[in-house]
């Protein structure tokens, strides 16, 4: 998390790069329509690149990972309705942080961009104790703080509890039942997720960032016998020297 700290130069340069970027998307909208589309998108990929290394300097890494998301996704924004509405939600997420001084990954989880390129897609990393995995974004609703599990009067396999969310009793998904390691603390966090209508939530250690993923930087979990195997997790990738596995949210429902 990304906040306005140290020294007052230091916070007068993280306003100025978030009030500048805003007033270029807001130029941007104002230029779209069917007509000019091609040529705006091309303009707003170019300034999307140079957003997407300003973020990184400024600390918002947040804000880096969904610029990028966002540059990838301009391939697939097709009208001019569509980029409207991708660069109003840009609008959105940048005036937040403005109000809020700080970045983070439940921020950016308000601002989820739903266009999705057969390529590339955003995930949230997560970890459970020295085990980590991600999540794909478009399936995350929130992540919670700590919250109260309560048993389930009938046992059942797979499923730890279950923990109140916005007046509903969601499932928690038992991970240890699948071959996760157990976890020797009290501190959990949950991540409430979503598929087809059915709600569910993972019990994790820790949220990190957003990561843009690519298809060619998956490997598939079958060429590696010795890891750890769930019907829900096919494919793995490697980040900082660690296997980080990739839940197939579709097979963990099932």
């Amino acid at each position: 998390m990304s906040d306005f700290f140290g020294d007052d130069f230091t916070v007068e340069l993280k306003k100025y790069f978030l009030d500048a970027t805003l007033k270029e998307v807001e130029s941007f909208i104002d230029l779209i329509d069917e007509s000019t589309l091609q040529k705006v998108t091309i303009e707003i990929r170019e300034k999307a690149e140079s957003w997407v290394v300003d973020a990184k300097s400024n600390e918002f890494t947040s804000l880096e990972a969904w610029l990028t998301d966002f540059n990838v996704k301009t391939d697939s924004l097709d009208s001019a309705e569509q980029m409207i509405k991708a660069l109003s939600l840009l609008q959105k997420y940048l005036t937040a942080l403005l109000v809020d001084g700080k970045d983070s990954t439940e921020l950016a989880l308000q601002f989820p961009l739903v266009a999705q390129s057969s390529r590339e897609a955003l995930f949230l990393h997560c970890k459970t104790g020295s085990q980590q995995f991600v999540v794909p974004i478009n399936n995350v609703i929130e992540i919670t703080s700590s919250l109260p599990l309560f048993p389930l009067p009938d046992l059942r396999e797979g499923l730890a509890g279950v923990i109140p969310f916005r007046g509903e009793a969601v499932p928690v998904i038992d991970l240890k039942s699948y071959g996760f390691h157990s976890v020797n603390t009290n501190k959990f966090y949950y991540v409430i997720c979503e598929h087809v209508g059915t709600r569910f939530s993972l019990q994790v250690t820790e949220t990190d960032e957003l990561l843009s993923l690519k298809d060619k930087d998956m490997q598939n979990l079958s060429d590696y016998p010795t890891m750890l195997t769930a019907p829900f997790i096919k494919q793995f990738f490697v980040k900082e020297e660690h296997s980080v596995m990739v839940l197939d949210i579709e097979k963990l429902v099932a």
